[in-house]
């Protein structure tokens, strides 16, 4: 009975070793995930829609929608002569040169639109999932350190205690131990709400529990050197381009399709004659009229007008953007520099206060003071590095960079 628990807890415990831990997402999966879950995500297939329904019209034979007529006109009431006449025929409207062209193009332009739409989204939830990240990913840091911190709290606290029992320390050193201990588990908790704020932050914008296992690759990504090709700046243009293509179809429009009409008649003058039959076409064309289709066009007009002032404003406060992120960049290093030189001086006190302490040259106070800046000191650099990270981050994104 023994031998068999035991073969059967080695083949589990064996499982557990050779079944691989579950991957974790990429950046790029992870965005993937999010652009799929954002209440945007179907705009681009509602435009996929209206450029199949200009598609469709373009591709038409008839410039409208064809109609039946039919009439019957005799003289059977007051009289009877026996006139009579009935006519049956179809309307069919028809393309004036260049309408059709003209629906093909904004189905064209909407076809490029709803593309660089969802790349606009995929850029705009990327800088989403990328703040995210990195604020998990610093908080995670930042328990780190306070976990640290609270053991090294725990560990000189039983050394002081058990020097204390000795006679070789006052109660004063025993209680400023304590202290210190309840004062880092304290931070400790505060660093764990922190993380626990932020990753309930990237769970619900994502889905997802881990943290992507290329997030800090990012960071080193080249962006573009040119806006032309930024995904936000491109979706505005080719709003601006649909827009062009709509004022030139309403210009084109601004007359209705010309009319064709077929009809076929058969009729009499009286009843002593016999019908005859005869066959009749009709060509209307509406004169189209400046003044009617004025509002529209001016309409048209100024949408466009709008995008492209749109478009230009948007170009400069990514300049201003980007100009500011490689200021803070530059700032970055700088206090990444003077992080790492803070954290030297104040690990090389730490370990000196460390020995004058234990040959009884210095008091617990100014121990644990060292402690405590030296503490601060770690957790600065590292908070720093990964700030800077954060920062060459911002700046890629803000260059247009999608993770892929």
């Amino acid at each position: 009975m023994n031998n068999g628990f035991i073969g059967r807890f080695t083949c589990i415990a064996l499982l557990l070793v050779l079944v691989p831990a579950a991957r974790a997402a990429s950046l790029a999966e992870t965005v993937q995930a999010a652009v799929e879950r954002h209440p945007q995500y179907s705009l681009h297939q509602a435009l996929r829609k209206v450029e199949s329904g200009y598609r469709q019209q373009a591709e038409s034979f008839f410039g409208g929608d064809p109609a039946i007529s039919v009439s019957a006109a005799g003289d059977s009431l007051g009289s009877d002569f026996g006139y009579g006449e009935y006519v049956a025929g179809v309307s069919l409207p028809v393309w004036l040169p260049g309408q059709r062209e003209a629906r093909r193009t904004i189905a064209d332009n909407l076809a490029t639109q709803a593309e660089l739409e969802l790349s606009r989204l995929a850029w705009e939830v990327a800088g989403e999932v990328l703040e995210r990240a990195w604020r998990l990913r610093i908080a995670q840091a930042g328990v780190k350190q306070a976990l640290k911190q609270w053991a090294a709290a725990r560990a000189l606290k039983e050394d002081v205690t058990h020097r204390f029992e000795a006679g070789e320390l006052n109660r004063n050193d025993l209680l400023l131990a304590q202290q210190d201990v309840v004062e880092t588990e304290a931070a400790y908790q505060e660093a764990i709400n922190a993380q626990h704020q932020a990753k309930q932050s990237w769970h619900n914008y994502t889905g997802l529990q881990e943290l992507p296992e290329d997030l800090e690759l990012f960071a080193q990504t080249q962006g573009a050197t040119s806006l032309a090709q930024h995904p936000q700046l491109r979706a505005v243009l080719a709003q601006a381009q649909t827009a062009q293509a709509r004022v030139n179809d309403t210009r084109m429009q601004r007359r209705a399709a010309p009319v064709v009409s077929v009809y076929a008649k058969r009729d009499r003058g009286a009843r002593t004659e016999a019908y005859t039959d005869s066959l009749g076409i009709e060509l209307t064309v509406p004169l189209g009229t400046r003044s009617h289709a004025a509002p529209a066009i001016a309409e048209a007009e100024a949408e466009l007008t709008s995008l492209e002032a749109e478009a230009a404003l948007l170009k400069r406060q990514l300049e201003l953007r980007i100009a500011n992120a490689e200021q803070e960049l530059l700032k970055a290093n700088r206090l990444v520099d003077l992080a790492q030189q803070k954290n030297e001086f104040a690990h090389a006190r730490l370990q000196l206060s460390q020995r004058a302490f234990e040959l009884g040259e210095m008091d617990l106070y100014q121990l644990l003071l060292a402690r405590q800046q030296a503490a601060a000191a770690a957790r600065d650099l590292e908070i720093r590095q990964l700030e800077k990270q954060h920062v060459m981050t911002q700046k890629n994104h803000l260059l247009g960079v999608i993770p892929r």
